[in-house]
């Protein structure tokens, strides 16, 4: 059975090389997806493990470099800006990077700047020195890097890549500010009532006990949840705990995560906000790939890892293997049953009028605007119900302990 030589990414994000034995080059792609690898490139594999084995120590070693810490996607953005606008002022690449060098004050961007630098001076191209280091530089940066620098565009690329990773920052940003409010309610709301539960109640308790007398039905409910929380806090805190954990490792199995999505997309405004979320994330940065010169099928596995989505991921797999068979972008998605059919209708007439890459920008924004329209809803819903539950829970509390009082205060009388 002949060899071939698959390059390609694997989970952690690493380009490596590995020789797969297939019968043809679409069995080899296949293989390899199944080993965990999304295939970048096959070819002819014969006499080449050697380098594929050097390929894959040099990635692990420049990943491993402990001086290299994260640098935040916004410090990313920023860099290469600043770069795209000294090289469309004509400055070599090499007395580029030394302006920024000598300009950013954070070590870490500086120390990989630096040895981009140094890969650069060798010889190597501005793409080869980016990636060293996968987890700052991701697969989309790269290409979009290599295509630039083959059709002598790099400049342009470069204030794309800029404005593409502005608008990722932008929107989960949105997404984030959206959720954070309701979030922090609930968890203020959870510690006061725990505080209530362990510290007030048991107090009313002893009281309501000294005087003897007889406790509504509500008190009595409300005196055995203090009672049963005070007694089993650690217990109930450390279960929750666990179940999180238990949670968060079932959800990073394919089944868990296959689970978790599609249940999301069912879900109202949530799934909606999720599918349009997905849908603009794929349309911004294929079309971003395209416009920059990456070919469609390195384009469209580069865009199925934007999505984070199960459900359009196994859809953009299957478009993928429709294009590669020779059909169009639009009928391979519109096979799929998952994309709207108006993205469908618009990637089809952008193919026919070769207008294909404006036409994801519109599909893009106009998701961009749903998502924002459905950030808002959920906000403007959860916040009323987090406030009616609240004041209920609060008015229950209320009356179970005013109750008793006042009753005592009328027997007083």
């Amino acid at each position: 059975m002949p060899q071939y030589e698959v390059t390609g990414t694997n989970a952690q994000g690493r380009t490596v090389k590995v020789l797969i034995d297939a019968d043809s080059v679409r069995s080899a792609r296949a293989r390899a997806k199944s080993q965990g690898f999304i295939p970048l490139s096959v070819t002819s594999g014969e006499g080449k493990m050697g380098s594929a084995q050097a390929t894959e120590s040099a990635s692990k070693g420049a990943n491993n470099t402990s001086i290299f810490g994260g640098v935040s996607v916004v410090e990313i953005s920023e860099m290469t800006r600043q770069l795209a606008v000294l090289l469309k002022a004509h400055v070599p690449v090499v007395e580029s990077l030394n302006a920024m060098i000598d300009q950013i004050t954070k070590t870490r961007l500086k120390k990989i700047l630096m040895a981009i630098r140094q890969t650069v001076k060798e010889g190597n191209g501005l793409a080869a020195g980016f990636e060293q280091f996968p987890n700052q530089f991701n697969r989309i940066y790269i290409n979009m890097v290599k295509a630039g620098e083959s059709s002598g565009r790099l400049d342009v690329v470069l204030m794309r890549l800029a404005d593409f990773y502005e608008s990722q920052v932008k929107q989960k940003n949105k997404v984030i500010g959206a959720l954070s409010y309701p979030f922090i309610i609930m968890i203020v709301a959870i510690a006061a009532v725990i505080l209530i539960f362990v510290k007030v109640i048991p107090t009313l308790t002893e009281m309501f006990s000294q005087m003897g007398a007889s406790l509504p039905t509500s008190t009595q409910i409300l005196i055995s949840m203090s009672e049963f929380t005070s007694t089993y806090l650690w217990h109930i805190l450390i279960g929750i705990l666990g179940a999180l954990v238990m949670t968060e490792r079932y959800l990073k199995t394919k089944a868990g995560r296959e689970f978790k999505d599609k249940l999301v997309l069912r879900l109202p405004i949530i799934g909606g906000l999720t599918r349009s979320l997905c849908v603009a994330r794929f349309a911004r940065t294929l079309a971003t790939l395209l416009e920059s010169g990456v070919p469609m099928l390195q384009a469209l596995e580069i865009a199925r890892n934007v999505v984070n989505n199960f459900v359009f991921e196994e859809a953009i797999d299957h478009a993928t293997t429709q294009v590669q068979e020779g059909r169009g972008l639009g009928s391979s998605l519109f096979q799929t049953r998952v994309f709207p059919p108006i993205v469908i209708h618009m990637v089809g007439v952008g193919e026919k009028t070769g207008e294909l890459e404006p036409m994801l920008y519109n599909v893009s924004e106009n998701y961009e605007l749903q998502v924002d329209t459905a950030i808002n809803a959920l906000t403007n819903m959860l916040s009323p119900i987090m406030i009616v539950v609240m004041v209920g829970f609060v008015g229950f509390i209320m009356m179970a302990i005013l109750g008793p009082i006042m009753d005592m205060n009328q027997l007083a009388q």
